[in-house]
């Protein structure tokens, strides 16, 4: 290198072939990388409920949920809704998804309620978390200081932006925010316009495209048929699974209304399933399943509004009553002579007259 050139910031050669593979390190392994990530999902499709059971586990908090954190750290969520974040803690707890120790829960989850603010004042966040860093032990003797991960929830309630359309406002908020909180995991909770897994690899955050384009990892909360789904999008990795299955969970909370009056609610949250190519075809088979079943159960169902209406119907008569196929109708009728529904009477070489069984 000529020492006679100025100093530039790129002139600093790395060894490019590795003496050891560092793998990537993780908030949730194998899911959620430690840097900054987005999980958006429709309004209304349970962000909140899927992001604060995830955050939870990272915090070594959940030791029988799905997603677990080989290297836990300690969690700041910063909500629009605290009390929602609340019930949901209460809720895993009584279900028993959360340890039973409130005073570790309050250590390793610090909950705040969001202000919207401009990402140079945010930032300034950073040396009042300076305590939150955990320490765990290196395999050789050495200590690794983890830092938390900030969970912002949503972005619209926290991050005060003139236009989040403007990708070059966004663009600037994210690198202000990534370098501010220097090596601190973000993740950043938003909106999709529409999420369904067919959409997958066209869903995107409300506004700007820099939301996913500057951010390191994108996942999203989507619908399918009546499911929800976790996908992951955009990676660094390769994760095993890109897919989990949402189960919801709810529990019944007592507390009390602003009045001081016993009262009591519903509280959801959602548990991830992993879905492997395996699960899937089965989750299908599933599904057509159930709507055949559905479907049977309609025409038997149409069947008996029709012989009610009109006793003794033959069984051309209820089969032209019927827009499906007639083998379909026979073999439902079939079944409902079986199980005592309905009863047959022949009537001359060929016509059956149907009546319900009293």
């Amino acid at each position: 290198m000529n020492s006679d050139l100025p100093p530039h910031a790129w002139a600093k050669w790395e060894h490019a072939y590795p003496e050891i593979i560092e793998m990537p390190e993780f908030i949730l392994d194998d899911v959620i990388v430690a840097g900054t990530v987005v999980i958006a999902g429709e309004r209304g499709l349970g962000k909140t409920s899927t992001v604060v059971p995830m955050m939870l586990s990272a915090a070594g908090l959940c030791p029988n949920f799905p997603m677990q954190a080989s290297i836990p750290r300690k969690g700041i969520y910063v909500t629009e809704d605290p009390d929602q974040v609340r019930r949901i803690i209460a809720a895993m707890a009584k279900n028993g998804d959360l340890v039973n120790d409130p005073d570790r829960v309050n250590e390793n989850f610090k909950l705040v309620s969001a202000v919207r603010l401009r990402a140079t004042e945010i930032v300034r966040l950073r040396p009042h978390i300076e305590e939150f860093w955990t320490n765990h032990q290196m395999t050789d003797g050495q200590v690794y200081c983890t830092p938390p991960v900030v969970v912002l929830d949503t972005t619209n309630a926290t991050i005060d932006l003139d236009n989040i359309s403007d990708n070059s406002e966004v663009s600037k908020a994210v690198s202000i925010l990534r370098n501010g909180f220097r090596g601190i995991p973000l993740v950043l909770v938003g909106h999709v316009s529409k999420a369904t897994r067919s959409d997958a690899r066209q869903l995107s955050f409300v506004g700007a495209g820099a939301w996913e384009g500057d951010t390191q990892q994108s996942l999203y909360v989507a619908s399918d048929d009546g499911d929800r789904l976790l996908i992951l999008g955009k990676s660094r990795f390769s994760p095993e699974t890109k897919e989990y299955l949402l189960h919801g969970r709810n529990a019944i909370l007592k507390g009390v209304d602003r009045l001081g009056r016993e009262s009591q609610t519903l509280c959801y949250y959602s548990v991830p399933e992993p879905i492997s190519e395996q699960r899937k075809s089965e989750i299908t088979s599933e599904k057509r399943a159930d709507s055949k079943r559905a479907e049977f159960a309609s025409i038997q169902k149409q069947i008996l509004k029709i012989i009610t209406e009109k006793p003794g119907a033959n069984s051309s008569y209820i089969r032209s009553m019927i827009h499906k196929r007639g083998e379909t109708v026979n073999t439902a009728l079939g079944d409902m002579l079986d199980n005592g529904k309905v009863e047959m009477v022949e009537h001359g070489r060929k016509a059956k007259n149907w009546f319900v069984r009293s």
